[in-house]
């Protein structure tokens, strides 16, 4: 079954779900008539948005960019969980989808995803189970992370227990030294493949890395990234080498959403097929990510890169001493994990944003409110509208059941869902 979203078009909406009109009940897929606005009240603030035309640029900026590596992509839907968004990435040619959670797969396998990369290794016995009620569909090309002969145990078992007739597919994952998980030698690795080639329940056809924490203790961070992925390329022709892949077109995967250009460069050098698994472009941000992406187009010369989609519009709500603005959104809407939100538009009564100046700051983040240091010479009143943007979209997204979708005038065009 394609992946198909259109079940959401009848899902109810009211006001019982945040930045959704007070004293409104109706279909998701009635709100794109309404004509709604965003900053001429429409719209109860706080809210998110995700700017259309930013995300279909950025969908389709990272097609382009991973076709020319000879590469595919399988973005994290972590990031988002918002089938909406997954369609886009798949229309835009998205080779499968990742997910962290088995949770995450039954939403996505709900909307029909065809190929899931689960990239953790699953533990617990009704996890395991609800898996491989998944996996006995032969529309689903699945594949697993595992870093342990504990972990591998676990899947066969499962497999066994629930009369599974085909083999479960695994990914090894290396990891380092005082990083997450995964083996964190190619010696490790080598001794966990020959333990699934001598069971049964499961094959191995690929190797998966994530290399997005790694901090360099001497050296740039970038020397550090090349560094970690060159082994991970050299285990991968090593298990080439000893037949330890059990499939004619294995897998060598890594790359989160800051170095994936590094590693595609490192990887592609195997001859395997290459996936890489960025989430945070489709939306990108106003921080770590866009800080990375500045540094990628310096490296490789592009000119036109990823675009900042995601927003969080928020009220003035007090002005208790010059300088200082308190606005209507706070850690229950703007993940902080990354860094405090980045203060971009002001619209006030003519409704029309424009960019503020560098100097307004979010200087600290409550519940529900943020501090804005402002100059005092800027004309900023109470009930103006602040568009901020954020850090790291992960921890933004999992904050809202609903966001808008909108052209550049702010005009609502759809309501998108999100399942966390």
């Amino acid at each position: 079954m394609p992946f198909n979203t259109d079940a959401l078009a009848s899902m109810v909406l009211d006001d019982t779900v945040k930045s959704f009109p007070f004293g409104q009940r109706m279909a998701m897929g009635d709100v794109g008539r309404k004509h709604w606005n965003v900053l001429n009240g429409d719209i109860p603030l706080p809210a998110a948005i995700i700017r259309s035309d930013a995300l279909m640029h950025n969908s389709r900026w990272m097609k382009q960019f991973v076709a020319e590596r000879g590469a595919l992509i399988a973005p994290h839907v972590k990031t988002t969980m918002c089938p909406q968004i997954m369609a886009r990435q798949i229309a835009d040619g998205a080779w499968g989808l990742t997910v962290a959670t088995v949770h995450q797969m039954r939403v996505c396998r709900s909307f029909g995803a065809e190929r899931i990369i689960l990239a953790n290794q699953a533990v617990g016995d009704a996890e395991l189970d609800a898996i491989i009620a998944m996996v006995q569909s032969p529309e689903l090309d699945f594949m697993m992370i595992v870093d342990s002969v504990e972990g591998v145990r676990a899947v066969a078992d499962a497999a066994r227990r629930n009369h599974l007739q085909h083999p479960v597919q695994l990914l090894i994952e290396r990891g380092y030294k005082g990083g997450r998980t995964g083996c964190r030698t190619n010696k490790l690795a080598t001794e966990l493949a020959i333990q699934i080639r001598s069971t049964p329940e499961v094959r191995l056809i690929g190797i998966e890395a994530f290399e997005g924490l790694i901090r360099a203790k001497t050296g740039s961070q970038e020397d550090a990234v090349a560094a970690f992925v060159s082994d991970i390329a050299a285990l991968a022709q090593s298990f080439h080498r000893q037949s330890l892949f059990e499939t004619a077109d294995p897998i060598i995967s890594a790359g989160g959403s800051s170095y994936y250009d590094i590693v595609l460069e490192q990887l592609s050098k195997t001859g395997l097929r290459v996936v890489t698994r960025s989430g945070c472009y489709v939306t990108h941000d106003s921080g770590i990510y866009h800080t990375h992406h500045d540094r990628l187009k310096s490296a490789v010369g592009e000119l036109d890169g990823l675009r900042r989609a995601l927003e969080i519009w928020t009220y003035v709500q007090s002005i208790p001493e010059p300088g200082l603005a308190l606005l209507t959104a706070g850690r229950r809407d703007c993940g902080t994990d990354a860094g405090l939100p980045v203060p971009l538009l002001l619209a006030n009564s003519c409704n029309r944003p424009h960019d503020l100046p560098p100097e307004c700051q979010i200087i600290d983040i409550n519940d529900q409110h943020s501090f804005m240091r402002f100059d005092p010479s800027l004309n900023l009143a109470y009930g103006d509208r602040i568009g901020l943007g954020i850090s790291h979209p992960c921890t933004t997204f999992d904050k809202w059941e609903i966001i808008y979708l909108v052209d550049d005038d702010y005009n609502v065009q759809e309501v998108f869902k999100t399942f966390f």
